[in-house]
Order: structure tokens, then C-alpha cells, then sequence
């Protein structure tokens, strides 16, 4: 095995850092009406905004295609334990299909509770997507033999389980955009780093 991920892996790594954590920042700084703290990712491609077509094809789509490449990166480095196995489809179908779900459901301005029927259809992607990813992450950190790394995963799977519950909460309703991303960004980097950092361990453990 290569101490190196193959290129696909490694493009998929960078495009998901590129389109999940800094584009979202460089469009909600482009804003007047968006805070990064208060407003949810989701609203940078609400529909009728300035930034819908960039935040929709060039931010949550590619987030969606990277997150599924590293995923089968993932799927054909890792020892695929039953624990492993039920841990990358849950966070596939976690944070993927939540990212799609913001590309063929795109909320409306200011992300409502109550909305459009494409609204409701928005929420109840989120209310699945969320607790699966967390969940994923949480039984793929339990599954990795490297202390550092299972530390990082269990960490983001945790952050993004905490960030769920507190952007349900009324009362952390001007910080849900801060919630959300540190569950969100902790994944990816979590993600990001598994995919330049896994293949050193599975050689060590092959040549161990």
C-alpha cells in the first residue's frame, strides 16, 4: 500500500475544504444580511439570494461529490469491520445526502421553521441528516486503532451531534450559524484529515 492517498482522494480532500469551509466564508462575508455566527449554511443558497446559484453549485454540491470520495477512499483503505462498514454509510448517508438535500430543497430567506412545502422538504432532510452523520462519526472514531485520529473523529462526531441540538434550541437561536459550523467544519476536517493520514497507518499496521 502507498503511504500516499491516490490523487482522486486527495483532489476530493481539497475540494471539499475549498467548497464546505471557505467558500461558505468568502459568500457570508460578501453579505450585508448574513452573519456567519446567526445565519445557517444553508441560507447562503436560499432562494431569490445573491449567492444562491454559487452557494448551491459550487459550494454544497461539490461539499456532497468530495464527501462521497473520501468515503470510498475510506471504504477500500480502512480494515471494513461490520462497525467500519455501518460508520461510513451512515455518515454517507448523513452529511452527502444532507448536502443534496440543500441542492434540490434550497430554503427559503432566513431558513424558517414554517415555509414553503420545499422548506419543510429542506428541514426533514436536516432532521435525519445530522443525527446519522454524528452517529457515523462517532462509530467510525471508535473504529480507528490511532489515538490522535480517533480523538479527532470522536470529536467531530460529538461537535456535530451537539451542533444539531443546539440549533433546535429557541434560546441559541442567534448563534445557530456558529453551532452548525463547528459541527459541520469539525467533519470535514476530521474527513480531511483521515484521507492524508490513514494510509501511513494501514502501511504501519501491514508492515507491523
Amino acid at each position: 500500500m502507498n503511504a500516499k492517498p491516490p490523487i482522486w482522494a486527495g483532489l476530493g480532500a481539497i475540494y471539499l475544504g475549498l467548497s464546505g469551509v471557505i467558500l461558505p466564508e468568502v459568500l457570508g462575508f460578501s453579505r450585508s444580511d448574513y452573519n456567519s455566527i446567526s445565519n445557517y449554511l444553508s441560507e447562503l443558497g436560499a432562494v431569490g439570494t445573491s449567492t444562491h446559484t454559487l452557494a448551491t453549485y459550487f459550494g454544497f454540491l461539490p461539499v456532497a461529490l468530495a464527501c462521497l470520495v473520501i468515503l470510498k477512499f475510506l471504504w477500500q483503505t480502512l480494515e471494513r469491520t461490520p462497525r467500519v462498514s455501518a460508520a461510513l454509510i451512515l455518515i454517507g448517508i448523513g452529511i452527502p445526502v444532507g448536502y443534496l438535500g440543500a441542492v434540490f430543497f434550497p430554503c427559503d430567506y432566513g431558513c424558517p421553521v414554517e415555509g414553503s412545502a420545499r422548506q419543510a422538504m429542506h428541514n426533514l432532510v436536516g432532521l435525519f441528516a445530522y443525527p446519522l452523520g454524528a452517529l457515523g462519526l462517532i462509530l467510525l472514531g471508535l473504529s480507528l486503532p490511532h489515538r490522535i485520529l480517533k480523538a479527532l473523529t470522536l470529536f467531530a462526531g460529538a461537535a456535530m451531534a451537539l451542533g444539531f441540538v443546539m440549533m433546535l434550541s429557541p434560546d441559541q437561536a442567534n448563534w445557530r450559524g456558529g453551532w452548525q459550523r463547528l459541527g459541520d467544519y469539525s467533519a470535514f476536517i476530521a474527513l480531511i484529515t483521515l484521507v492524508f493520514t490513514v494510509p501511513k497507518l494501514m502501511l504501519s499496521v501491514d508492515s507491523s
